[in-house]
């Protein structure tokens, strides 16, 4: 019995001992899972309240003791040039002495005209000190290098990299004034005819620098797409295109500089002798928008109105470009009065006159062709009334005349304005002189300003 009581006893102890440990699990697990719902609704309330503790542009909480966005010790250009303490690429202290030297050596090479070894030493240079000074320098004498040997692309090259790694660059004048010259060499090979007005447009007595050896014969010069092999002061492909780049390069990196309205007026006369006057008209438009105290500005509302008229394709095409070259040359008079060219823009106003009369008189035509009288009753008032003085006027009112006025009955002001015109005169013939105007670009005619 006391046996069985020791027994009983025991067991019960070791079933409370596996309550115990069970309990003390589920409780573990319901603490856990408390402080967890706690801690989500702390956080979900703090997000709603903007929680404070937790932002970092108040400078407390968890940011309190870090001062993460303390502005201590930062200092601007300005506070930093006053210490002493310029930004490296000012300063130079990427150069030991050693480069320091090196830099020295170069220079006094390309000062001895010692080219070839001054080239070689000033490419060691840019590839070692390419974020400093040194390297800036080392491009630009690497142009100036190429230049003096006649190897005018590998110029264009090395100036088109010290603008692009360099835009602030100090040799940004020299620069410009080796990349026109450039281009204008260039342009004289490819094109002899423009060659007084390259020199007219540079402002110079004659061009300076190395002269290219092209034979007029050589088929690179005339075709881009022909590989030169043979003349070093070329590129091997696409002569023209390399020299207007060199001018693009000009009044992109130095809009302010002596040469920016030359290299606009030079490729803008370059395409309007190639008779792309879209793009001629371009640039013209930039130089007048962008250089009003250029000595160029004349020439640059004569000739773009010029390359504007010359645009026009035709009645049956867009007149957007009649209308801007009117208003060009209305304004070229107004502002130029003592100009050369008044008589001759006068003359191209009248001749506008006309081509936008033959633009309405077509679409009558159009109608007429599509035997719907009303809409020719409705052009004929428009060139009769727009147009009274032109030869369309009379061929207009012989044909609202054939209208009958029962056609255009409820058409607002077409029947009055029928029964206002006078008599019928005689039949109206077109002499070959009469004939309709033609557009002038597809005319044989030469171009309406003299000196173009």
């Amino acid at each position: 019995m006391t046996h069985c009581r020791t027994q009983t006893s025991q067991s019960e102890s070791s079933t409370s001992y596996e309550v115990d440990d069970t309990c003390s699990t589920f409780e573990s697990g319901t603490v856990f899972r408390t402080w967890l719902a706690v801690l989500f609704c702390v956080a979900a309330l703090g997000s709603a309240a903007g929680c404070r503790s937790l932002r970092p542009s108040d400078g407390e909480g968890l940011f309190a003791s870090n001062d993460l966005l303390s502005t201590k010790g930062i200092r601007g250009p300005l506070e930093r040039a006053m210490s002493g303490e310029d930004d490296v690429l000012t300063r130079g202290a990427r150069f030991s002495e050693a480069g320091q030297r090196r830099a020295d050596a170069a220079r006094k090479l390309f000062d001895e005209k010692k080219y070839p070894e001054a080239l070689k030493r000033y490419k060691a240079i840019a590839k070692k000190y390419p974020e400093s000074s040194a390297g800036e320098e080392a491009w630009f004498r690497m142009g100036e290098c190429h230049f003096a040997m006649g190897e005018l692309p590998a110029a264009q090259d090395a100036y088109d990299k010290l603008f692009v790694d360099y835009p602030s660059t100090k040799y940004v004048a020299d620069t410009s004034r080796r990349l026109f010259t450039i281009a204008s060499t260039w342009l004289e090979v490819t094109d002899p005819v423009g060659q007084s007005q390259i020199k007219t447009v540079s402002q110079q007595n004659e061009i300076d620098g190395p002269k290219p050896v092209s034979s007029s014969r050589d088929p690179s010069v005339k075709y881009g797409l022909i590989p030169n092999f043979f003349d070093k002061s070329r590129p091997m492909l696409d002569t023209k295109g390399r020299a207007r780049n060199a001018l693009k390069s000009i009044w992109l990196n130095d809009p302010t500089g002596p040469l920016a309205d030359d290299a606009l007026m030079l490729t803008a006369s370059y395409y309007m002798r190639r008779d792309n006057y879209i793009e001629a008209d371009r640039y013209f438009e930039i130089l007048r928008e962008e250089y009003p105290d250029s000595p160029h500005l004349e020439d640059a509302f004569v000739l773009g109105s010029h390359v504007k008229q010359m645009s026009y394709r035709g009645p049956f095409y867009d007149g957007a470009s009649l209308v801007s070259a009117t208003n060009l040359k209305e304004r070229t008079l107004q502002l130029f009065p003592n100009s050369e060219d008044r008589q001759q823009i006068r003359k191209d106003l009248q001749r506008l006159h006309l081509l936008e009369a033959q633009r309405v008189w077509s679409r009558v035509d159009f109608y007429r062709r599509k035997d719907n009288p009303r809409a020719v009753a409705i052009q004929c008032m428009q060139v009769i009334t727009d147009f009274p003085e032109t030869r369309y006027a009379e061929l207009a009112r012989k044909e609202i005349r054939r209208i009958n006025p029962a056609v255009v009955r409820g058409l607002p002001g077409v029947a009055d304005f029928m029964q206002s015109l006078p008599p019928a005169s005689e039949s109206l013939e077109l002499s070959p002189s009469d004939s309709p105007v033609k557009s002038v670009s597809t005319s044989g005619n030469p171009p309406p300003v003299s000196r173009f």
